[in-house]
């Protein structure tokens, strides 16, 4: 199954039409509880706190492009606004081992009726669940303080939706505060603590089990700090910061979130790997960078995490290299690397709304011809699909010197095979919001 490299931009009406296409979707995944993450035949066809806020948050972008667009801005403020507030109605509010929740976390997934393949005995089927929620995830907290940063600047009434959730707002940041930093050293770790070891290993969106690996084949033992998650811990207390200090009010709790805004950005460049010119993936409990190269570089960026501009500049060529931008989009990670399988689930596949995360943190930089092209190249693979795919696989040439055919040669990528991956959701929720933040950027004058 292949499709021809540089395929010409779709025209104005084919984005358009892409750009309805995607608020269609999203709107048959809304229910009464929230977002799907997926359609009711997908894996996923339940509230996912993660999902969904990245969702809002990639919609939110879109409008940022398109501002005379009334019809999108109101249908983006209404999705955020909306389950924003049913995400609210899940927060942790105990103590719970057994689910991992507590109080002001928010939700990793919440299924009102649990499908039977969750519920079995044995320890790869039972998933940690009470009353529904599992609450395994390190990063949605963060971008639910970050999404309240979004809905605080942006949303018409914005301010008054936040000070109508303070009481979960509050909460949310003094989890952050006290639970997200594991060991005291100031960044942001996973530490599962389900007693019997059920959920989730990886509470990051890299959650499969196989996702992380060290060079001799073994998964580095909690706590382990993600590059991404400090991207949006230092996002998500800035957005607090500035929301307290035009409230006026908690001075105490300002220079708490203040202190730990320097001491995350001092942290940052213990992920640097000088041999590649960027930041790995992970650090281990001994805080040594695992040397992987991947996409999630691209999600600090969008956080505008880094202070040296050099540093961002760095990141943003390192993403558009050949081991890690295909013909159809950024792979997870690097081609070049020990782990690398381009027909797994994070290792080496496209995922379309984390090549939006990053084509949106390209254009913030104000490198919008680099943006349009990761957007162009996840919308032919999408066209090829005729769904937003959950993700999808670019296989490399295979070459006799085992180097995976990255030699930099210009027609390297007409030699890329686009495959599906075989359990890939059709619809997918973040898919269809990078859709329409990938037709907003083709769209876009700016940076004609």
């Amino acid at each position: 199954m292949t499709t021809t490299f540089g395929a010409p931009s779709p025209g104005e009406q084919t984005l358009e039409a892409w750009l309805q296409r995607g608020r269609a979707w999203l709107d048959e995944l809304q229910t009464p509880i929230g977002l799907r993450a997926s359609s009711a035949a997908g894996h996923y066809h339940a509230l996912f706190g993660r999902d969904t806020l990245l969702t809002m948050m990639l919609a939110l972008e879109a409008t940022r492009l398109r501002p005379a667009d009334e019809a999108l801005n109101h249908w983006a403020a209404n999705l955020a606004v909306t389950n924003l507030q049913r995400l609210s109605a899940t927060q942790g509010v105990e103590d719970r081992a057994e689910n991992e929740e507590q109080p002001g976390k928010i939700v990793h997934e919440y299924w009102p009726e649990v499908p039977a393949h969750l519920q079995g005995e044995d320890a790869q089927s039972h998933w940690p669940l009470y009353e529904g929620r599992y609450y395994g995830a390190v990063d949605s907290t963060y971008l639910y303080l970050m999404a309240l940063g979004m809905i605080w600047e942006q949303v018409p009434e914005g301010r008054e939706v936040v000070e109508s959730l303070w009481e979960h707002v509050l909460a949310a940041l003094q989890w952050a505060l006290e639970y997200g930093d594991v060991d005291g050293d100031g960044l942001i770790e996973v530490q599962p603590r389900q007693p019997r070891g059920l959920g989730l290993r990886n509470q990051v969106w890299k959650d499969s089990s196989n996702s992380l690996i060290q060079e001799d084949g073994s998964w580095p033992e909690p706590p382990v700090a993600w590059i991404e998650v400090q991207g949006y811990a230092l996002s998500a207390f800035r957005s607090m910061l500035a929301i307290l200090q035009a409230r006026g009010a908690e001075q105490v709790l300002q220079e708490q979130i203040a202190a730990r805004v320097v001491l995350l950005e001092q942290r940052l460049m213990q992920f640097w790997l000088p041999e590649e010119g960027c930041l790995a993936m992970v650090l281990t409990r001994e805080k040594r960078p695992v040397p992987l190269v991947s996409s999630n570089m691209g999600h600090l960026l969008w956080c505008a995490a880094l202070k040296e501009p050099k540093t961002a500049e760095s990141l943003a060529t390192r993403l558009l290299r050949d081991d890690l931008l295909t013909a159809w989009g950024v792979r997870t990670l690097s081609s070049h690397s020990y782990a690398f399988d381009p027909m797994s689930y994070h290792r080496g596949s496209i995922w379309p709304f984390d090549n939006a995360i990053t084509a949106a943190a390209l254009w913030h930089m104000g490198r919008y011809a680099d943006a349009r092209v990761i957007a162009l190249r996840n919308i032919a693979a999408i066209e090829h699909f005729g769904t937003p795919v959950e993700l999808y696989c670019v296989v490399p040439p295979a070459r006799d010197d085992g180097s995976n055919g990255q030699s930099g040669s210009p027609d390297l990528h007409k030699l890329e095979t686009l495959q599906a991956y075989p359990q890939a959701c059709a619809v997918q929720a973040w898919s269809a919001a990078a859709l329409i933040l990938f037709a907003a950027q083709l769209l876009a004058r700016h940076g004609a």
